[in-house]
């Protein structure tokens, strides 16, 4: 009797488990999202919206959801590198809010390890919740995680170990060119 008992507390406890994609660098219900992470070039922004609890203090809207162009959690912390988790949701279902928790080394200067913003994922299309470089003293090398909340149960959390530019050259040597020309001047901002 206490076999079958067994066996099924076993399988009652894998089975949410069973629903999960894992790697190395990612959680996330596969029967709820599908994510891609990694780097692009770093995007104009069209707009923003306040979000005190930024080191910005806001966060940028970008014209569309730009595909991941290096598929990798290995980032090099270089100017005009944007990086994150490019999102659908199965059947295009819409979650809203969505807290979007990103964690990382401390910046120089302000000490800042933690940023969070509320948004909305899903609908129609992908979304994408990235965080781009442009001040030298947010690139700090190490850990940095994103994690997607929503009613207070996790939707994905996405590891990245951000590192040296001469540790991943072959990503985003021409975006931190193509950054510097079209900006000039670098600001900071989460998107």
């Amino acid at each position: 009797m206490l076999r079958p008992a067994l066996l099924s507390l076993t399988l009652t406890l894998l089975l949410p488990l069973a629903a999960q994609a894992r790697n190395d660098a990612a959680v996330y219900d596969a029967e709820v999202i599908s994510i891609t992470y990694g780097a692009f070039c770093q995007q104009q922004s069209v707009g923003e919206v306040p979000a005190p609890d930024t080191a910005a203090e806001k966060i940028d809207l970008l014209p569309g959801a730009p595909e991941i162009r290096w598929q990798t959690n290995r980032i090099p912390a270089t100017p005009g590198i944007s990086f994150g988790i490019r999102t659908q949701t199965a059947g295009d279902a819409v979650y809203s809010p969505v807290l979007i928790e990103v964690t990382h080394p401390p910046f120089a200067g302000s000490g800042t390890t933690r940023q969070s913003y509320v948004t909305q994922l899903g609908g129609e299309g992908a979304s994408i919740n990235a965080y781009s470089f442009d001040l030298r003293e947010e690139m700090v090398t190490g850990p940095w995680t994103f994690r997607a909340w929503h009613n207070g149960k996790p939707l994905y959390e996405v590891r990245f170990e951000v590192v040296p530019p001469d540790m991943a050259p072959e990503i985003g040597a021409e975006c931190g060119k193509e950054f510097i020309s079209r900006n000039g001047a670098a600001r900071a901002r989460v998107s």
